[in-house]
């Protein structure tokens, strides 16, 4: 049969039982009529779980990873310039021709590593949802159950731009799934990696389509950084502050902070042609009196000095919100 999504349905027999049923079942059912990518496990277990969903394209000649150009339509689900967003689905007890020595097993958990508590700000969402979907929706399974595989979850990978006064330049964007898949006994188990590469389009920069220098603060700082689901967001919590795009600006521009420390001391998140009396960029800086609260990004690494200085000559030129400033950044 082909593969088929949701669970199973556990039943009694005894092992002899399910011993001759499994070897039955196991020799009439065809393998998955997609492509799956075993994670590199052993290859006594690599076949327990194996991703499907957008194809591995590298190396050529055994894929075992996904590296696609950006804007690329044959693997890039997203158009938006500097993302690539790829499905990612795991499939369990694949009848794998490949891995002829490799059996289905009884299997109960899966795990991906990631940044923990859901709170931080290094916490991978669409791990978290892949994690989900097998431990919810599939797992557990017994060894008769073939070609058991999770829904697609749609794994998003940014570019990074590096800096530079003249607007930047792309880097290649990289997350892995490395995994473990635990049987029962627990002794049953199949690690596994699948590595994701965005490679930045030929003859594109980070400036393209940037109509404005707070639409480049917005695409290169806030929306990467700041505007996280742990974070900035949406207005919530102590800070009420949203820096999502098309929220950011009216929550910024001469907006007293919720600070109290720094509202009573007179600064405004941005204070338009005064960066010395401006929140945000005491924020940035980390150049915060008492009780003015953490330094920003919280738990992530401080801003490129450039990056700093574009947000600073965008609050000394007035903060517009439109148009570009002279000093550097896009143009």
């Amino acid at each position: 049969m082909d593969a088929r999504r949701g669970g199973s349905v556990r039943g009694p027999g005894t092992a002899t039982l399910r011993a001759l049923v499994l070897a039955f079942a196991f020799a009439l059912t065809p393998p998955p009529t997609f492509a799956l990518t075993p994670g590199g496990g052993s290859s006594a277990t690599d076949c327990l779980a194996e991703f499907g969903g957008t194809p591995a394209n590298r190396p050529a000649s055994r894929p075992r990873e996904i590296r696609c150009v950006d804007n690329d339509p044959a693997c890039d689900d997203d158009p938006t310039l500097g993302i690539c967003q790829f499905r990612a689905e795991v499939c369990v007890n694949v009848t794998d021709p490949e891995l002829p020595g490799c059996a289905p097993q009884a299997l109960e958990s899966f795990f991906i590593e990631n940044e923990q508590p859901d709170t931080n700000p290094k916490h991978d969402f669409d791990f978290q949802a892949l994690e989900d979907q097998l431990n919810f929706l599939v797992l557990p399974v017994e060894a008769t159950d073939l070609n058991v595989c999770s829904g697609a979850v749609q794994m998003s990978l940014r570019t990074p731009v590096q800096p530079s006064r003249s607007g930047g330049r792309w880097r290649r964007g990289r997350k892995a799934i490395v995994s473990t898949l635990t049987g029962d006994p627990a002794s049953v188990t199949d690690e596994d990696k699948l590595r994701m590469t965005c490679v930045p389009g030929k003859d594109t920069t980070p400036c393209d389509g940037v109509t404005s220098t707070f639409e480049q603060i917005q695409r290169q700082i806030f929306t990467p950084t700041c505007a996280i689901p742990t974070c900035h967001n949406v207005a919530q919590g102590e800070h009420q502050l949203s820096l999502a795009a098309g929220e950011a600006y009216a929550h910024l521009v001469g907006v007293a902070p919720a600070n109290f420390a720094a509202a009573s001391a007179g600064l405004l998140r941005v204070d338009p042609g005064a960066p010395a009396n401006s929140f945000l960029l005491k924020k940035l800086r980390g150049e915060l009196g008492d009780s003015e609260g953490a330094p920003m990004p919280k738990d992530l690494k401080r801003l490129h000095h450039v990056h700093l200085d574009l947000v600073e000559e965008w609050i000394a030129a007035g903060a517009p919100a439109a148009g570009f400033i002279p000093a550097l950044g896009c143009h």
